[in-house]
């Protein structure tokens, strides 16, 4: 399954594997950075996600992860991905960041 095509729910799930956190307690979900931005902000500031919007394509956003400035010289730079939101496109770029263009399937 391709990491910049996940869902809203995929995301959350995968975000949390990613940052070791759990992503349902008693059945509900309690983390759930593609909906809430005060779980979001934090990992786009630490991971240097970046993100706008994209008029010619209607609401869409982009976002790209390109760590942070000191950690950059000579890395590599993440890739451009495309979400409804502010906040999915993020999360999308951080997910391909860590985890690659495909993913095996999400609960």
């Amino acid at each position: 399954m391709r990491t910049a095509e996940l869902t809203s729910a995929q995301l959350d799930a995968l975000v949390a594997k990613l940052e070791g956190r759990p992503y349902q307690a008693d059945g509900a979900v309690i983390f759930s950075p593609t909906s809430d931005g005060g779980q979001a902000v934090p990992i786009m500031d630490r991971e240097g996600i970046h993100v706008a919007p994209m008029p010619g394509k209607g609401s869409s956003w982009c976002a790209i992860a390109l760590g942070r400035i000191h950690e950059r010289a000579g890395g590599g730079r993440g890739t451009w991905v495309e979400g409804p939101n502010l906040l999915i496109a993020a999360m999308r770029a951080y997910a391909v960041a860590k985890v690659g263009p495909e993913v095996d399937a999400i609960a």
